[in-house]
């Protein structure tokens, strides 16, 4: 009888644990999903409304594509004057004509450029690795991109990070592997990389919000 009255109580814990536990994951989950966004302070706020060139280079790590690097100055350009970052952008295409007309360009110092181009500042956005497809199979796709940045005051010098005289190595973004689907695979893939580098730069000079990540999780 005992034993019975033993089992029929363990059975009644174990029911109820089962219970608590569903109702657990439910709970956090719908917490998780009405909890207010994350917000998430800039690394750094340059000074408003100045004119700022967005110089990309792959002079240590020259691209297989040259379009990344148009690509990536629009979407920075874009996504810095949208937030008040800049006060206005200098184009790619007169960056270009200044590296046509100026043989010995790579010799100019950072600062230097952007005195040549009219800007206040420069965002320096140094290419560290590119590719677009998978390395250890040629005939699948899978883009990556991985840069590192300094702000720079073109009469001042190094603007951000102070601590860091190279620069601010971002976390590397890629996209999914993928079979050729296109003709133009290579500018989907690019444009991807891009925007995600981008909206990732931009965010370090002003104040934005994020979802909190994740939720419940099942205990290992």
């Amino acid at each position: 009888m005992r034993r019975s009255l033993r089992t029929a109580a363990l059975t009644g814990m174990l029911a109820a644990l089962a219970m608590c536990h569903g109702s657990c994951m439910l709970f956090a989950w719908m917490a998780a999903q009405f909890a207010p966004p994350k917000k998430v302070a800039a690394q750094f706020e340059p000074p408003k409304g100045k004119a700022l060139l967005v110089f990309v280079d792959d002079i240590l790590n020259p691209v297989s594509y040259e379009p990344v690097k148009i690509e990536l100055t629009r979407r920075l350009n874009e996504n810095l004057v949208a937030h008040d970052v800049a006060g206005k952008t200098i184009s790619y295409d007169r960056l270009a004509d200044l590296v046509a007309s100026t043989p010995d360009f790579n010799l100019l110092a950072v600062s230097e450029v952007g005195q040549k181009l009219g800007a206040d500042l420069v965002l320096y956005v140094r290419i560290d690795s590119f590719g677009l497809k998978d390395k250890a199979a040629d005939q699948l796709w899978r883009g990556e991109l991985a840069v590192t940045v300094r702000l720079v005051d073109v009469t001042q010098g190094r603007l951000w990070p102070k601590n860091r005289p190279a620069g601010y190595s971002m976390p590397a973004v890629e996209t999914p592997t993928a079979v050729q689907s296109s003709e133009t695979q290579e500018q989907e893939i690019t444009d991807a990389l891009a925007a995600q580098m981008a909206d990732q730069i931009a965010k370090l000079f002003y104040k934005h919000e994020t979802p909190h990540e994740g939720g419940w999780r099942e205990p290992k």
